[in-house]
């Protein structure tokens, strides 16, 4: 969805509106959600009530074109929430492929591929809640750390020091230079 479009859909706040902002963002923010419960019908649950919390405050949303993030941040929490309730936390990230894979690649790059986000899923996977929230909103949906420390209430250092943990962990789990990983012009923070 283009963001002037986005833009126009938050700010008119009508049922249409809010129905064409639940189909463009519901499987993304599924996606991040089974990630957190691993459970297909409590993920459901939780996503629906992300929308109903997002549509109530929807007047807090400060940058109309980042309601995606902010719907994440959202579905994350009270993911989280619900599995302190539980007293249990399981990640997968099933949902969370690819889309773009071209139809010319050969099966046998096409099964390294699939080999190596398998690696990563399992790896991702393995992260403490803190470090998986803004690892998916700074890789999956973009963000500068400036505006995740404002969505989660952080300090810009707490969103840093999270970000470097995780992709030390990372790193660690999939057997790479963590001096590599942490690099800031090799998938390091985005300011």
């Amino acid at each position: 969805m283009e963001p002037e479009e986005l833009r126009k859909l938050v700010i008119r706040k009508d049922n249409e509106s809010r129905r064409r902002l639940f189909e463009a963002y519901y499987k993304k923010t599924f996606a991040v959600v089974y990630n957190i419960l691993r459970n297909r019908e409590n993920a459901e649950d939780i996503t629906q009530d992300a929308f109903i919390k997002a549509f109530q405050n929807i007047h807090q949303l400060k940058d109309q074109t980042k309601f995606g993030a902010w719907l994440a941040v959202i579905a994350s929490n009270l993911a989280r929430n619900f599995l302190k309730r539980e007293k249990r936390i399981d990640y997968t990230d099933e949902e969370l492929t690819p889309e773009n894979s071209s139809e010319t690649k050969h099966t046998e790059e096409l099964a390294l591929l699939s080999l190596e986000i398998d690696r990563v899923r399992q790896a991702i996977k393995a992260l403490p809640p803190d470090h998986y929230q803004v690892v998916v909103l700074q890789y999956y949906y973009d963000l500068r750390v400036e505006e995740i420390a404002t969505m989660l209430k952080i300090s810009q250092g707490t969103v840093k020091s999270r970000l470097h943990r995780a992709r030390q962990r990372l790193a660690k789990s999939l057997e790479l230079d963590s001096d590599f990983a942490c690099r800031k012009d090799k998938g390091g923070e985005r300011e």
